[in-house]
């Protein structure tokens, strides 16, 4: 009789560690959360512009349940992350899985979170001044000095930064612009990824 109701006991245990099992959200495994194709009809998780169309620039979050925003620059990424509730209502910034972005010298995806940026130097992004990241400290600290701007790692990174970025480009060449919600409309980016007038 005592072996019958263990066994009971047991196979409900065993049901009901299965069921909770199931009933959980799938989360993303290694491979889905590794950078993704960004498609050229999807556009920036903040500032609505096409990041396939600057593919030096491109940042992009994964989340755990495998869904991926892009954007067309550090910026972009780092303020829908400090304001992600205005921008995205199906995430937190706890389902975060992965934060990609391209080195800047190599194009190659890194590690966002590990990055060493360059802010705020006289290199024009698709959206004025920038977040330049780079895998190597050596290779932040070389474009620094001939670009200008500050280092900063990830988690020193704040709307604080970002601020300064934002309003007026300066851009050699350049009228200065306000931008504003179609203020980047007339220009465009030439074949090295820079900003120049249509």
């Amino acid at each position: 009789m005592v072996h019958k109701t263990v066994s009971r006991v047991t196979q409900t245990a065993l049901l009901l560690a299965t069921l909770f099992v199931l009933a959980m959200p799938p989360q993303a495994t290694a491979s889905e959360t590794g950078p993704k194709d960004i498609p050229p009809d999807v556009s920036c998780g903040k500032c609505g512009m096409f990041p396939a169309k600057y593919p030096q620039w491109q940042t992009q979050i994964v989340f755990k349940d495998g869904a991926m925003t892009p954007f067309d620059g550090s910026k972009c990424m780092f303020g829908f992350m400090f304001n992600m509730q205005k921008f995205d209502s199906r995430h937190s910034r706890d389902d975060i899985a992965a934060i990609w972005a391209r080195d800047f010298n190599t194009g190659e995806w890194i590690n966002a979170r590990k990055a060493h940026y360059v802010v705020g130097s006289s290199m024009m992004g698709p959206m004025g001044k920038e977040l330049i990241p780079f895998g190597d400290g050596d290779a932040a600290r070389v474009f620094q000095k001939e670009h200008g701007g500050e280092l900063a790692m990830f988690d020193s990174i704040s709307m604080a930064t970002l601020k300064p970025l934002m309003g007026k480009m300066h851009h050699k060449g350049m009228k200065d612009m306000k931008m504003d919600g179609g203020g980047h409309g007339n220009m465009k980016m030439n074949g090295s990824g820079h900003m120049m007038n249509k």
